[in-house]
């Protein structure tokens, strides 16, 4: 049994698909888009934020310089404060004002120094970003010594000994 049927030849044709193969619709692509701009606004924001804080960071760091500085001047001139003071400089690449705001110590020779640093923007002093407390001593002034039997200072003697 020969079966010499001629096979149909089927030149260019394309598969049927169904409506549901046929490819993304209108709205997947929309969603699609809608999720794509909000990760997009989510990832601006948070390079936004981290810029900020790299910024605010290096002022404080660089205050903490300046606010440094500050105080080895004063140790280095042996400067003694009688009242507090403001000053502007420029130090690090920026203007700053230091304040500096003088405390009671535990003897007259001591005193407590609160240096505090604002960077100057735009002509206006911003507000405080770091400060340090240090003690001077006045070196004109003999440091007395604690009594600690009486609870007062005492100019000359031996500590615990009341003359």
């Amino acid at each position: 049994m020969n079966n010499n049927k001629a096979k149909p030849i089927y030149i260019n044709r394309k598969p049927t698909l169904s409506k549901y193969e046929s490819g993304f619709t209108l709205i997947e692509v929309m969603v699609a888009l809608a999720i794509l701009a909000v990760v997009a606004v989510a990832a601006s924001r948070a390079s936004s934020a981290y810029l900020s804080s790299v910024d605010v960071l290096r002022t404080r760091t660089l205050a903490h310089f300046v606010a440094q500085n500050a105080a080895a001047d004063l140790r280095i001139q042996e400067t003694w404060l009688t009242a507090n003071s403001t000053q502007t400089i420029n130090a690090q690449g920026r203007d700053w004002q230091i304040t500096m705001t003088v405390g009671e110590g535990i003897t007259p020779a001591l005193k407590e120094v609160n240096i505090a640093v604002a960077p100057i923007i735009d002509g206006q002093a911003r507000t405080i970003v770091n400060d340090i407390n240090l003690i001077l001593s006045n070196s004109k002034q003999e440091v007395g010594r604690l009594d600690l039997g009486s609870g007062s200072t005492s100019g000359s003697g031996q500590a615990g000994v009341n003359p």
